[in-house]
């Protein structure tokens, strides 16, 4: 049972199993001292840590007498495993040395990583509150003005040519979903082209004036943008109630256009050079 123990380490125990081991134990929750190994000490704390990375398989045999105290052995054995490599002379080598300077820049990539993250996150928040705030006002000026929604199919293709066969083939009566199917660059919808509903403001703009005056089931195209040449067909067109799932969307909607706005903005406040001409 002790190796069994040492090879399934996982964090995994549940809060609520700690505390019934811990509380099992006949010590106060705290960093008491439950057992020396030289001049080092293991307390009900490191223990509380340890627990965390046990599975879920073992978590009932902790439970019990014999679980609490083999638990203890594997990390009085791993305390003199550890004590007694400290005393090697390996720890001095720079084979050693390498890998711990390696893993110190790993983890430093790592933390710079987080660092960033976190200061786009809260910048992001705090413009939420600020430069992009959005007023209900807007809200509900925007749907208003853009009341309804569209659902379309589209089929998508990376030149002009390939986009003028199709075009002619699906004015012409063929199945568009089908041949969005196998032709479109998103390839493998199941629903062929057809993308969900959107809002205005939630498309690619070169299609959204497109796509709102289309009549239901109209094909229209070619259309270019960055991502290829386009063919629509509208398959509905409805109003949208002014709910509260309408006015979180046109929430995002607005708020990304401010975001937008703003992010110009900043490409005029810092320089920008593309050196590589793939690239430009």
């Amino acid at each position: 049972m002790l190796n069994l123990l040492y090879m399934n380490i996982k964090p995994v125990l549940s809060i609520a199993m700690i505390s019934i081991f811990l509380n099992a134990c006949d010590k106060p929750i705290g960093d008491t001292v439950i057992a020396t190994v030289g001049k080092s000490e293991i307390t009900q704390n490191y223990i509380e840590n340890k627990l965390l990375e046990i599975s879920p398989d073992y978590q009932n045999y902790l439970l019990t007498e014999n679980g609490k105290k083999q638990f203890l052995d594997i990390l009085i054995n791993e305390r003199l495993i550890l004590l007694d490599a400290k005393s090697n002379a390996i720890g001095k080598s720079e084979m050693y040395k390498q890998q711990i300077r390696q893993m110190e820049k790993e983890l430093n990539k790592k933390l710079d990583e987080f660092k960033n993250y976190l200061l786009t996150k809260m910048w992001i928040e705090e413009l939420k509150t600020a430069e992009i705030k959005i007023s209900e006002e807007e809200i509900k000026v925007y749907h208003d003005k853009y009341p309804h929604e569209v659902t379309v199919e589209q089929i998508l293709l990376p030149t002009y040519k390939e986009a003028e066969e199709i075009y002619k083939k699906v004015k012409s009566g063929r199945n568009f979903s089908k041949i969005a199917k196998e032709k479109s660059m998103f390839t493998g919808l199941s629903n062929g082209g057809r993308l969900p509903p959107m809002m205005k403001g939630e498309f690619i703009p070169e299609l959204e004036d497109m796509a709102f005056k289309m009549k239901t089931k109209e094909v229209q195209g070619i259309v270019k943008t960055k991502f290829g040449f386009h063919i629509l067909r509208k398959i509905s067109q409805q109003r949208l109630a002014f709910d509260k799932a309408a006015q979180d969307r046109i929430k995002r909607i607005l708020e990304k256009k401010k975001f937008d706005e703003y992010i110009e903005g900043l490409q005029a406040k810092y320089k920008i050079e593309v050196l590589d001409e793939k690239y430009k």
